[in-house]
């Protein structure tokens, strides 16, 4: 065995994704010691690129080693069981280490140059020199031994979670609370820290030195709690006793970023690993946790009811089919407001479609003003005089005539959140309107102004839902229908959700105990909008079309996905691998390949390919056979591995 005190060499994985586990041989300055898993920077292709510590060799190779620049503070080395976490997960979302050992660090941690005679810090806990020589599998996520379920309004909901964070706490082991959303960190921590005192609070908006010092708080065991979004879940919490993930149905918990984890799912092997329970909740489960409870492979911990009944929602559905175009709120929600107004009491009003319109379109000739970087329209903002592209984020001034047929004449198609309000406030001249999306730049400022206001109106994209709303006595969907017609199997789920959390907005507040949620569609049978009358709806229709087509849960899906800066080399490495998937794999089925919904995006063009198998183990096997042998320079490749995808 290699006594790493005096090994002269170490082997590290570079943080560089298309590198994948290769390993490179650094020579270490004398007298320096780099444990397994220490992070370090070392040269790499004329660069200096960020690696981490996987072997140790007293025996110089015959090579011309370059040594290794600089290590991080070993304080922050992570424990064992966070690094053995990381070589199960890249396993299992067929990643590199490296790609999952940088969620293992705080950001900015100091570094220091070596030199030979360079002293570091103490690893706050002592963990291996080498790997432990442990095989690591991936756990059996089809059963649920670690997990349990609990169901109900959010109050009612934490109240249970309050009580098994105490059991736990008083058995000497830690926790972790999870929570979708950043906006509602600040509140869930304060409830924490008043029942049960410091919590050390981890997201990606924090200072990194307050990121930092909790990091350590965690790692040095002063602090027994933590709570955060997505990236919590690797939070180096001693003596791991429980997990819990609120609102587990959230797409929030899925990494859009290569490797593509899920929260949930990292919380479910995390648990496995280090033995200790995962406690998930929601007001309504998401379709693949429903489906389990049913099979009785979760178990439901508590189905907690409001004791309170006395508020009533009326759901009403109104079909836009063959109404006037270009009016966006119907006669049946304007008169809906208007009775509410009338009481003197709030509404929302949600359209999550940012702007005045869509975009322009040239009356001439047909043209829609695209952006020239992506495959998108380019949305009109009336009040900036903008066309902004949602998607990279460029902004130009409309033009003047048609870059196609010269004409002078343009339309609005489409409607966005300021036409919506521009309408609003000509039918409702004597009420206060605000207006809360990703433009708006002091959003708790408009909380406040809603809360001081009656009556008053909130025009609201998505991101209402990251606040605390004062009592409403109304929510109108104006349209949701875009997003139906994405071409994604979870859209519906998607849509149903959307409408859930809006009609909790009505559930969770006080005030007049009489509610309305309005939605206006083009799609009234669909069962993602009829199950807001009777989630069962939603439920059944749903399970039966995913188990007809064999998507989750009832089989695997990959997407894998080829981008570059030239569409022919994309289309042609794309085409590549579907055939050898089609020549090698029985049991897989090839959808595609083809333009992804979004075809160029930042000047890149992207193609995606779509397997399906009935197990998981099956795609696995043959994306890691067939991989390495497809590659080409100027195309990258990414594999993600879990649902949901993402629309785009």
């Amino acid at each position: 065995m290699v006594d790493p005190d005096k090994s002269g060499y170490v082997e590290v994985v570079v943080d560089i994704p298309a590198l994948g586990d290769r390993r490179f041989t650094y020579e270490v300055p004398g007298g320096c010691h780099l444990p397994y898993g220490a992070k370090v920077e070392v040269p790499f292709g004329g660069r200096q690129a960020e690696a981490y510590v996987v072997g140790h060799s007293t025996h110089k190779p015959d090579l011309d080693l370059k040594p290794v620049a600089a290590a991080y503070d070993l304080r922050f080395l992570p424990p064992h069981g966070l690094l053995s976490l990381g070589e199960v997960l890249k396993d299992y979302y067929l990643a590199s280490t490296a790609s999952f050992w940088r969620y293992l660090w705080p950001p900015s941690v100091r570094k220091q140059r070596l030199k030979s005679d360079t002293k570091f810090g103490h690893a706050e806990q002592k963990g291996p020199d080498k790997p432990v020589d442990v095989p690591l599998e991936i756990p059996d996520l089809e059963s649920f031994e670690e997990a349990s379920f609990v169901q109900g309004p959010a109050s009612l909901r934490w109240d249970y979670y309050f009580a098994q964070i105490q059991d736990t706490l008083d058995s000497g082991k830690g926790v972790i609370v999870l929570v979708p959303e950043i906006r509602k960190l600040d509140r869930v921590a304060r409830d924490l820290e008043a029942r049960f005192g410091p919590v050390c609070i981890l997201h990606s908006d924090l200072k990194g030195t307050v990121r930092r010092e909790n990091w350590l708080k965690l790692l040095r065991g002063d602090v027994m709690l933590g709570v955060g979004t997505r990236g919590a879940v690797f939070g180096p919490v001693r003596d791991l006793g429980l997990i819990i993930v609120d609102e587990e149905e959230s797409h929030s918990y899925k990494s859009e970023e290569f490797p593509g984890y899920n929260a949930v799912t990292v919380a479910r092997i995390r648990a496995r690993l280090q033995n200790c329970k995962v406690l998930l909740g929601s007001f309504a489960p998401s379709v693949r946790t429903r489906y389990f409870l049913e099979q009785g492979r979760l178990n439901q911990a508590a189905q907690v009811s409001p004791e309170d009944g006395t508020i009533t929602v009326n759901h009403q559905i109104i079909s836009m089919l063959g109404r006037k175009r270009g009016l966006a709120i119907s006669k049946e929600l304007h008169l809906a407001l208007r009775d509410i107004f009338a009481q003197g009491e709030r509404a929302v009003l949600f359209l999550n479609r940012r702007g005045t319109s869509s975009g322009l379109m040239c009356c001439d000739c047909g043209n829609i003003i695209m952006c020239p970087r992506c495959s998108v329209s380019l949305a009109y903002h009336a009040r900036e005089t903008l066309m902004v592209c949602h998607t990279c984020g460029l902004r130009q001034k409309p033009p003047l005539e048609c870059p196609v047929c010269r004409g002078f004449t343009w339309r609005q198609i489409g409607y966005g959140i300021d036409r919506v309000a521009s309408e609003f406030s000509k039918r409702f001249p004597r009420v206060p309107i605000l207006k809360l999306d990703q433009d708006t730049e002091a959003p708790d400022h408009v909380i406040a102004q809603f809360a001081s206001l009656t009556p008053s109106c909130l025009l609201c994209t998505q991101m209402v839902l990251g606040f605390e709303v004062p009592p409403v006595t109304g929510v109108g969907v104006v349209s949701c229908d875009n997003l139906l017609s994405f071409p994604d199997y979870s859209a519906p789920e998607q849509v149903f959700r959307l409408l859930m959390d809006l009609m909790h907005l009505l559930k969770s507040s006080g005030g007049n105990p009489h509610k309305q949620f309005i939605v206006q569609t083009l799609n009234p049978e669909h069962h993602a909008i009829k199950g807001i009358q009777n989630p069962e709806i939603f439920y059944t229709t749903e399970a039966d079309n995913r188990a007809i087509l064999g998507y989750p849960p009832f089989g695997a899906l990959f997407k894998i996905e080829f981008s570059g800066e030239k569409q022919d080399r994309v289309k042609q490495l794309a085409e590549e691998f579907a055939a050898q998937v089609e020549n090698c794999a029985a049991g897989i089925r090839v959808l595609g390949p083809g333009p992804a919904p979004k075809p160029r995006v930042r000047g890149r063009y992207r193609w995606i390919l779509i397997l399906k198998a009935a197990k998981r183990e099956t795609l696995s096997q043959v994306v890691t056979q067939l991989w390495p042998g497809v590659s080409h320079p100027q195309v990258r490749m990414t594999v993600d591995t879990e649902e949901p995808f993402g629309i785009g």
